[in-house]
């Protein structure tokens, strides 16, 4: 063929060749990794009613954490902005959350991840990914608080299994009022679910 007659020009046609191919293998190979990372990570989905109420406008600060088999604090999921940019010094509200969390010594980095908006009265679904082996097989407890008004809160929690297999595990929940239900109205939150997905 006339365009190979230069065997030099063939030799670089070849290593050009060569060098295609090696990237085009390495960037399959990343796909598959990037495929496989997706493939692994799990969820845990919180899913609730966020309720409004007529005669008083509650605060509706959120907070959502991890805890151990032991009730030792793990993470936080989520926390909203107000409450995690300055309204945690505010006594009473969240206090449980506040406490187990020790939010005042978290690192900027931490607080700026799990902070969001407010959410809006309606249904409220969040997801939170845990690559990998990330969240290891056991027996957890979750923590969602929400403060009412005044010095009243609402704590619902309840267990969740993570299973070795991965199999989606569903949790029942329970509420506890404190220092007991707010005589204006109760029960911010309804149709809670916590579900683990693989």
């Amino acid at each position: 063929m006339r365009f190979f007659e230069n065997r030099n020009l063939a030799r670089g046609w070849g290593k050009f060749c060569s060098t295609v191919a090696v990237l085009i293998g390495l960037l399959m190979a990343a796909g598959c990794s990037v495929k496989d990372s997706a493939k692994d990570s799990a969820k845990l989905k919180f899913s609730f009613q966020l309720n409004n109420k007529e005669g008083f406008i509650p605060s509706n600060q959120i907070a959502i954490w991890l805890q151990n088999s032991e009730g030792n604090y793990l993470e936080t999921f989520f926390v909203c902005d107000y409450l995690s940019y300055g309204g945690y010094t505010i006594p009473d509200v969240c206090p449980n959350w506040v406490s187990k969390s020790d939010w005042q010594k978290q690192s900027g980095e931490v607080v700026d991840a799990v902070s969001q908006a407010t959410p809006d009265v309606g249904e409220v679904v969040l997801k939170f990914d845990f690559p990998g082996d990330e969240l290891a097989p056991g027996k957890y407890k979750y923590c969602i608080e929400v403060h009412v008004a005044e010095n009243y809160n609402e704590l619902y929690a309840g267990d969740i299994e993570i299973e070795e297999n991965g199999e989606p595990g569903i949790s029942d929940v329970a509420v506890t009022y404190y220092p007991g239900k707010y005589e204006k109205g109760s029960g911010l939150l309804s149709n809670v679910k916590v579900q683990f997905e693989k």
